[in-house]
């Protein structure tokens, strides 16, 4: 068809990257394209091809893909990612975002990716540091997961959680005995806000605190 784009290749050029082809198209642009061996060899293609715009498309994509899915490769080997740090990785490395975030997906039903397990360990951490439920939802956050995935998984994962005790353990370790002037009060109630405690949790250890101060806890 007369407006139709096709692409010659002109010549193939192999080196330790792989294998360089010397492409011009019938639009009279020429450009080159660095395919890896395992590409070249299931691309199939010879000097002298002249492949439509279809399936040039088609090669184009699958390319990106296996190079976008080389370098997640190499980024999860040096440590946990979740799917967000991996797509802003892999963005950074000059992919489009819809395309990392297929390699995010892709990594993760493989199970090179298992958020779960990862928001797991972290929520531990957090537990054992006496964060309440707003700094925890908070570390999520910082760390990558989505907020909603986050949320999510924190309904389930915290509902026999007793922030009110969690937050009586902070008193007893940090203001034993309790702070009577107002000022030092507010300080108190404002430190234990920024660990994550709602007015309900803090009112709640005040009460388990005192509590267990009368019962000589």
């Amino acid at each position: 068809m007369k407006n139709e784009i096709y692409y010659t290749v002109e010549k193939i050029k192999k080196s330790t990257q792989g294998h360089t082809l010397y492409i011009s198209s019938s639009m009279g642009t020429k450009f080159e394209m660095l395919l890896s061996n395992d590409q070249y060899e299931r691309f199939d293609i010879d000097a002298g091809d002249v492949i439509d715009d279809k399936h040039f498309l088609k090669i184009r994509e699958e390319m990106l893909f296996d190079n976008a899915r080389r370098h997640a490769f190499t980024i999860l080997s040096y440590g946990d990612n979740n799917k967000k740090t991996l797509v802003t990785k892999l963005m950074q490395r000059g992919y489009s975002r819809e395309l990392c975030e297929n390699v995010a997906i892709y990594m993760e039903h493989r199970g090179y990716i298992d958020e779960k397990k990862q928001m797991g360990i972290l929520l531990e951490t957090c537990l054992k540091k006496k964060y309440g439920k707003i700094k925890i939802v908070d570390e999520f956050i910082v760390k990558g997961f989505m907020r909603e995935d986050a949320i999510e998984f924190l309904k389930v994962a915290l509902k026999d959680v007793d922030f009110g005790e969690s937050c009586a353990f902070i008193i007893s370790q940090k203001y034993n005995p309790l702070p009577k002037e107002k000022d030092e009060v507010g300080k108190m109630m404002a430190s234990l806000m920024r660990y994550g405690y709602s007015i309900n949790d803090i009112k709640a250890g005040l009460r388990i605190f005192t509590e267990g101060e009368k019962n000589g806890n």
